[in-house]
């Protein structure tokens, strides 16, 4: 749309609302005080997190629970309940902080076969190790107790083929991350890259149990844009 053309949009749209003349300036909308800022003023976390608990169920998500000493012990346990195979994991941090790749190191044989997402082999490298793996384990930002739903933040050290292109997908999260709507979890974003935009994921994937469609005719279909079985393992912190 050129300039005049646009200059005439905008003034039908101005005589719309009574005004002579286009605004040459305008007071952003706050929405501070819109009703997402007043729902569950009173709710405790651990309200928060038996409705994380509920809509994990209505998801189909299969939800274990455990603590940081037995994080290992749990996600072995599920890896094995999921059949096992190729594991595909990040190069993050809670790799190390939890000791999980000694524990992939000590179970690696015949059944398990453990695979680091590394950033020096490149994307499409990466994207080659992981696309015939049965399971894909993440470490996501927070969740969503409302709908039950991970944010995973996604960069060079755990591509989103990970949570999308195995069979099985488990995130592992900690229980004081949850919080109870949307509105919570980009204020908190917000706050933890508004400083620095430079360390923004390079995209954030909202994950919310198996993917799946009724497209076509109606008929639901679990796995067809991703995961067919989605785990979560909620760390008691």
């Amino acid at each position: 749309m050129d300039e005049a053309k646009r200059k005439l949009f905008i003034e039908r749209i101005s005589h719309a609302l009574d005004r002579n003349e286009i605004p040459k300036t305008f007071i952003p909308f706050s929405h501070e005080g819109g009703p997402q800022f007043k729902m569950y003023p009173n709710i405790t976390q651990e309200e928060v997190v038996d409705m994380f608990r509920q809509e994990c169920k209505n998801n189909e998500t299969r939800l274990i629970e455990t603590t940081a000493d037995k994080l290992g012990e749990a996600l072995l346990a599920e890896i094995d309940f999921r059949g096992a195979g190729k594991v595909v994991y990040p190069d993050s941090a809670e790799i190390q902080q939890y000791k999980l790749d000694e524990c992939f190191k000590a179970h690696q044989d015949d059944k398990h076969n453990f695979v680091l997402w590394d950033p020096k082999l490149g994307r499409d490298k990466n994207i080659e190790n992981t696309q015939d793996a049965q399971i894909g384990v993440t470490f996501p930002e927070l969740a969503i107790a409302e709908t039950g739903t991970v944010l995973q933040s996604m960069g060079v050290e755990c591509g989103r083929a990970i949570s999308l292109l195995p069979i099985c997908h488990i995130a592992v999260l900690k229980k004081s991350t949850i919080v109870p709507r949307l509105t919570q979890s980009m204020k908190y974003l917000r706050e933890k890259f508004e400083k620095d935009p430079s360390k923004f994921p390079t995209n954030i994937c909202h994950i919310s149990g198996p993917s799946r469609t009724a497209d076509i005719e109606l008929i639901r279909v679990v796995g067809a844009h991703g995961p067919v079985y989605v785990s979560f393992i909620m760390i008691d912190d």
